[in-house]
């Protein structure tokens, strides 16, 4: 993914920024803003009601790079980097889970200017889309959350408690670090994708560009280790904003089996199922994706 960087700045009271990204075609070029909690790559496309779009474990701006075009022609589309992934720094304090990621999106918007937008959200930047959602919902118009990781998913909780009692020891990190790149194809055609046949020519190449596997793998240890799946139960019903719950039928990382409790403690939900589809509904079917996240924005809110 080609980008189009700034030169190391120092540090001020005011956000430094440059001039504001494009989307072009399948082109994604980024660029950067100073932040309290550090230099944060981010790009931009389209014009009207802003549009964040909040990128999963694993992920960068490159994961929405199906879908942005067709969002950028309704939206203003900010798509950032998560502190440590993809091409922002990471966090000064080095704290990186998810209060601190939804902190850091809340920065973001500020230096923008930016008082309320929609959220889109995938897997565990679900989590933080929740937790900032639930913090400041009048900062939120509406919610889509896509495969999200959630208290209710067996699977996802006896990961967490899992790393968090191993610690991920020093030569099993050793040997992530070292077969990380061999392992990411096998991740997508066997976990993320429910048919491989639609992974395209730059989807490994380009994940590969934003995953710094000496410091990405230990900052995914970190994240994963303090996600705390009671704080995120405790925030649903905090949530104000209309949400559309988006899952692929074949998710084999969330498994759909939760669904019903996530739509039940969400008071505003909605749900929709893609069939054949795994974990990354907007990679795997972004058409699909694009037109059920633009129809559910689009429709008014319901008067109560």
């Amino acid at each position: 993914m080609p980008t189009n960087l700034p030169r190391e700045t120092p540090n001020s009271q005011e956000p430094a920024r440059v001039p504001p990204a494009s989307a072009t075609g399948d082109r994604l070029i980024s660029t950067q803003i100073d932040l309290p909690s550090g230099k944060t790559s981010f790009v931009e496309a389209g014009q009207g009601f802003p549009l964040v779009l909040v990128h999963g474990l694993l992920g960068y701006s490159f994961s929405w790079r199906k879908n942005i075009p067709a969002l950028a022609r309704e939206f203003r589309v900010l798509a950032p980097d998560l502190a440590g992934c993809g091409h922002s720094v990471f966090l000064r304090d080095g704290a990186h889970c998810v209060e601190r990621w939804s902190k850091q999106l809340e920065e973001f918007l500020d230096a923008l200017g930016v008082g309320q937008a929609h959220l889109v959200a995938t897997s565990a930047g679900a989590a933080v889309a929740v937790d900032f959602a639930a913090r400041r919902p009048e900062r939120v118009a509406k919610m889509v959350l896509d495969a999200p990781v959630n208290p209710f998913s067996r699977r996802v909780v006896f990961l967490k408690r899992a790393y968090a009692a191993s610690g991920m020891p020093v030569p099993l990190m050793n040997a992530l670090v070292r077969w990380t790149p061999h392992l990411l194809p096998w991740i997508f055609r066997h976990r993320f994708y429910h048919d491989p046949s639609r992974i395209t020519a730059e989807t490994i190449p380009g994940y590969l560009e934003g995953l710094r596997v000496e410091t990405s793998v230990p900052m995914l240890r970190q994240s994963i280790r303090d996600w705390n799946p009671a704080r995120m139960a405790s925030q649903l019903s905090e949530v104000k904003a209309p949400v559309l719950l988006l899952w692929g039928e074949k998710d084999k990382l969330v498994p759909i089996s939760c669904l019903s409790r996530l739509a039940l403690a969400l008071p505003n939900s909605t749900v929709e199922i893609i069939p054949r589809a795994g974990h990354l509904v907007y990679e795997e079917l972004p058409e699909v994706f694009n037109e059920l996240v633009i129809r559910f924005l689009r429709k008014p809110p319901e008067t109560r």
